[in-house]
């Protein structure tokens, strides 16, 4: 091992014994942490702004006296739809001051009285753009000391026939408590869905500067198109988010819209980063999700149905696509390629779409058995595998492009040149054939030279395909000299065909002069005795200039080309055949 090898290998062995003591530092102080948050924890502030505070969810009943269920108000066969019923329970008698009836409602609409008095009423917007619903509501609902052992009487109505009602998460104390309570309890919740909202954002703003320069494939684009959508539906069902406005109308909107909103992206994800065998699958369920939105909004304005009581289609829609996408993710991570590896960072993605798959579903399963609880609950799960997976995958991106970074100009060159020759490429020939078409009209003129190497067949058949490389290459090494000194480019645009195009004035001077420089070139090279090698090239240009406006550059491609066969016939006819020349050599 050289000198250099060996500092190498000491400076890694010491990094490795800095890493070891710093790793050792970490446990050891996350163990302290840990260990001093168990064995001292004391009142939290919010423990001390709910104190006091207990559950008043039981002995609730109804006018006849039968004892109401409140966290499934529909499903009690005493409630009728549509129908204003009340409830009831009486205050205690020891109530104290600063107390507050604490609950939460979901599709009703109701009053509060206390002691016969109106003394709580939610306020409400009406808009054409509105579910029938308030939606989801907290209330707080201020008693006082005199009101002690007095009837508290809940008068609601349900607005819809079948979907859930509930007066649930009922309190009676520090209404202040119960909001940090709740915040305390959401906390993880509502990060975890910002998290993925700005992720979505990150995802979004990524693909710009990496579709600018090349065919656009918006992989990056529609997943965050997707993890917002998920995010905005995820953050309404915290219910968190009724705490910053008094429109819950609004906001059972945006839950129901959001959710319409996630098909389209996920199709499209799937189509741009793995391609589907039949090409019938996304157009099928983007046309699907679109005529369901339109349905749905048409009926919802018409006042018909609206977007809460058409969620079973959505909820339709969504099963489809999840199906879709964990076919589609299991089948291109688990398939074996014909390297026999395993994409790790591939599998890690999958775990994260996976697990949003999964946990959607059965969040859709609890909103139909009638869960009354967070319906994102799960989602919420799935949704922190796919930031912690897409994360992990996310390095595996961030190291090629750093690796790719410094290789940038050779893959753009690779792109458009020949890899043997050096020369321009066929793709790049036919783009500058399109932009002088938009340009012709501005060029005084524009010529197309067309060459064509003799015997290349033969040689790669009898003395190899070593052979057949370095002739093209000396070909190319003439044809290249010969036009760049007027200024032309030259492009390979088949195996043994060339292609030059020279731009401005006296184009057909030009290329008379750099034919000539070509010819001499030629005849240069097979004047050398015992030459290994014969170049033999016919040639053939036409000129377009003001005067063909109507005239297309493919015609002055073709004139050009019919000039070179018809300069190729000539050659064969005069030279001596391949068989004869490279006999003996």
């Amino acid at each position: 091992m050289n000198r250099s090898g060996t500092e190498t290998s000491k400076k890694r062995t010491k990094n490795r014994v800095y890493h070891t003591i710093y790793t050792a530092m970490t446990v050891l102080f996350l163990i302290g942490i840990l260990w001093a948050a168990i064995t001292n924890r004391g009142t939290s502030p919010t423990d001390l702004l709910s104190e006091g505070n207990g559950s008043f969810g039981d002995d609730w009943y109804m006018e006849d006296g039968s004892a109401a269920n409140m966290d499934y108000l529909h499903k009690m066969p005493s409630v009728k739809p549509y129908q204003e019923q009340s409830v009831y329970h009486s205050l205690p008698s020891d109530l104290g001051e600063g107390k507050s009836l604490c609950f939460r409602t979901k599709n009703i609409s109701y009053q509060v009285y206390v002691n016969g008095v109106l003394r709580y009423e939610p306020r409400i917007r009406e808009s054409r753009v509105y579910n029938r619903s308030l939606g989801t509501r907290w209330n707080y609902v201020p008693l006082f000391k005199e009101d002690a052992g007095t009837l508290v009487e809940i008068r609601f109505q349900t607005v819809y026939r079948n979907a859930r009602a509930c007066i649930d998460h009922l309190t009676l104390g520090s209404a202040a408590g119960e909001v940090a309570g709740i915040f305390t309890g959401k906390v993880v919740a509502f990060s975890t869905c910002l998290l993925l909202l700005f992720a979505g954002l990150v995802l979004i703003i990524v693909d710009i500067p990496a579709n600018l320069q090349m065919d656009k494939n918006h992989e990056l684009l529609y997943l965050g198109l997707f993890a917002i959508g998920i995010a905005v539906w995820c953050l309404v069902e915290t219910n968190l988010l009724q705490f910053y406005t008094d429109d819950s109308r609004l906001l059972q909107c945006l839950s129901c819209g959001s959710l319409m909103m996630i098909p389209i992206p996920i199709m499209l994800y799937l189509d741009a980063a793995f391609g589907f065998q039949k090409k019938w699958v996304v157009p099928f369920i983007c046309f699907w999700s679109a005529g369901e939105f339109i349905l749905c909004t048409i009926l919802h304005l018409a006042g018909i149905r609206d977007y809460h009581e058409t969620l079973t289609l959505t909820h339709i829609l969504l099963a489809v696509t999840a199906v879709i996408l964990v076919y589609t993710i299991l089948k291109n991570a688990f398939l074996t390629r014909e390297s026999k590896v395993r994409n790790v960072y591939k599998a890690i993605r999958t775990a994260g779409l996976i697990g949003i798959g999964f946990t959607a579903g059965i969040d859709i399963v609890r909103y139909y058995n009638g869960h009354n609880s967070d319906n994102a609950m799960f989602m919420r799960i799935g949704l922190l595998i796919f930031i912690l997976c897409y994360g992990s995958a996310g390095l595996e991106k961030m190291v090629n492009a750093v690796k790719l970074g410094s290789r940038a100009e050779f893959v753009s060159q690779l792109a458009y040149r020949d890899g043997l020759t050096g020369v321009g490429n066929r793709t790049a020939f036919q783009e500058r054939l399109e932009e002088l078409e938009e340009e012709k009209k501005e060029l005084s003129g524009i010529a197309i030279v067309m060459f064509d190497v003799n015997d290349l067949k033969y040689v790669n058949d009898n003395l190899g395909h070593q052979r057949g490389d370095e002739l093209i290459v000396g070909s190319a090494n003439i044809i290249r000299n010969a036009m760049e000194s007027e200024e032309g480019v030259v492009f390979r645009i088949g195996g043994d065909e060339f292609a030059s195009i020279l731009c401005g004035e006296d184009v057909a001077g030009r290329c008379e002069m750099a034919l000539s420089r070509f010819k001499q070139a030629m005849d240069g090279h097979n004047a050398v005795k015992n030459q290994a090698l014969r170049i033999s090239i016919a040639s053939g240009y036409a000129v377009y200039d003001k005067s063909q406006e109507d005239e297309k550059l493919m015609d002055v491609y073709q004139q050009a080309d019919v000039c070179m066969y018809e300069n190729k016939k000539r050659i064969k006819s005069e030279q001596i055949k391949p068989a004869d020349f490279y006999k003996g050599r």
